[in-house]
């Protein structure tokens, strides 16, 4: 089993995400979770309208200017 990490800007409104999937397993059905900035769970199978993939370096680097505030 392998999990993989993607993170997403909306290009809209700024709102950082990241998203957790799980893949190479055989267990069928496991959705694909969604975290906010902070790692709060948000959801599950969520729309990605208006969002692009950014990478984590800039992900993180948001994250911790955000926790200095």
């Amino acid at each position: 089993m392998k999990v993989i990490y993607k993170y997403y800007k909306n290009s809209n409104t700024g709102f950082l995400m990241k998203t957790q999937e799980f893949i190479e397993t055989p267990i069928k059905g496991i959705p694909v979770y969604f975290y906010n900035l902070n790692g709060e769970k948000i959801g599950e199978n969520l729309d990605l309208d208006g969002f692009v993939e950014i990478s984590e370096k800039k992900f993180k680097r948001v994250q911790r200017k955000n926790k200095k505030l």
